[in-house]
C-alpha cells in the first residue's frame, strides 16, 4: 500500500530536522523563551484552578499530617474528652458523666444470693452465661426477676451478664475519667473510681433498684451479652479476669 503523501512528508522533514545541526542553547536565549511563555495569556479562573491542584498534589501529604494531629489533640483536650463521655455506653449500660464531687469510696459490691447454680441460671436465661476462670465457682448465683441479668459474686468480687436488650439496663454516672481499653480485642471501659449505679426495670422506664455507689469496674461486651465486673481490682487484673470468662 502506497505511504500517503501527506504522512511521508512530515516524516521526511523530522529526518532532515535531527539532522541539521544546532547549537546548545544560550542563557540569553533560555531567558528570552522564558519570558515569553510567562507573558502567555491565561484564563484567570484556570490558572488559579491549576495552582490550587499543584498546590494541594505538592502538599497533601502534610495536609494529612496536620488534620491527625490536630484530631488527637483535640481528643486529649479535658473538654472534648468529657463531652465524649457523655455518649458512652456498651451495650446495656450507658455512661454518663458528672461535674459533682465525686464520692471517696465505695463499700463493697453487693453479694449474689446463693439460691441457684450455674448450671440452673444458665436454663433460665437466653443468652450465654460465662463463668472466668480466673475466679473460679461463684459463692453466689442469683437471676434477675425479669430474667435479663445473671449475677454472679466472689469475696470481693460481683459480676453482671446482661442479655443483649436496646434501652439501657444499668446507668452509671461517673465523677472521673473513663479509660479505653480491650478485652480479647474488643472495647472495653475502665471505671477507675467510685460512681453512682442504677439499674432500671426492663422497658428502661423506672428504677428496679435504688441507686448504690459502685467502685473500680470493668465493661465489654461478648456474643451480643454485656458484662461489668465490679471489685477491688486494678485494670490489668480485672481485664485478665474479663478475658478468663468462659
Amino acid at each position: 500500500m502506497t505511504e500517503p503523501m501527506t504522512d511521508r512528508l512530515i516524516r521526511e522533514l523530522r529526518a532532515l530536522g535531527d539532522d541539521l545541526p544546532s547549537p546548545d542553547p544560550t542563557d540569553a536565549l533560555t531567558a528570552a523563551v522564558l519570558a515569553r511563555v510567562a507573558t502567555e495569556p491565561v484564563p484567570a479562573r484556570a490558572t488559579l484552578v491549576r495552582r490550587v491542584a499543584w498546590w494541594l498534589r505538592a502538599r497533601w501529604r502534610a495536609l494529612v499530617s496536620l488534620l491527625t494531629g490536630l484530631v488527637l489533640v483535640a481528643a486529649l483536650t479535658p473538654p472534648v474528652r468529657a463531652a465524649v463521655a457523655q455518649w458512652l455506653g456498651i451495650g446495656a449500660v450507658e455512661v454518663r458523666t458528672s461535674s459533682g464531687a465525686p464520692p471517696s469510696t465505695a463499700p463493697p459490691p453487693p453479694t449474689a444470693a446463693r439460691g441457684i447454680s450455674v448450671e440452673q441460671a444458665r436454663d433460665l436465661v437466653a443468652f450465654d452465661v460465662v463463668v472466668p476462670a480466673e475466679l473460679g465457682t461463684p459463692t453466689g448465683v442469683e437471676v434477675s426477676a425479669d430474667r435479663a441479668v445473671v449475677s454472679m459474686s466472689w469475696p470481693g468480687v460481683r459480676l453482671d451478664q446482661i442479655g443483649a436488650r436496646l434501652a439501657p439496663y444499668f446507668i452509671k454516672t461517673v465523677y472521673d475519667e473513663v479509660e479505653f481499653t480491650t478485652v480479647r480485642g474488643s472495647d472495653a471501659f475502665w471505671l477507675p473510681s467510685a460512681h453512682e449505679v442504677v439499674v432500671q426495670s426492663a422497658d428502661g422506664s423506672q428504677r428496679r433498684e435504688p441507686a448504690r455507689l459502685a467502685g473500680r469496674t470493668l465493661l465489654w461486651q461478648s456474643g451480643g451479652v454485656t458484662l461489668r465486673l465490679e471489685g477491688d481490682l486494678d485494670r490489668e487484673r480485672a481485664v485478665a479476669i474479663a478475658e478468663s470468662a468462659r
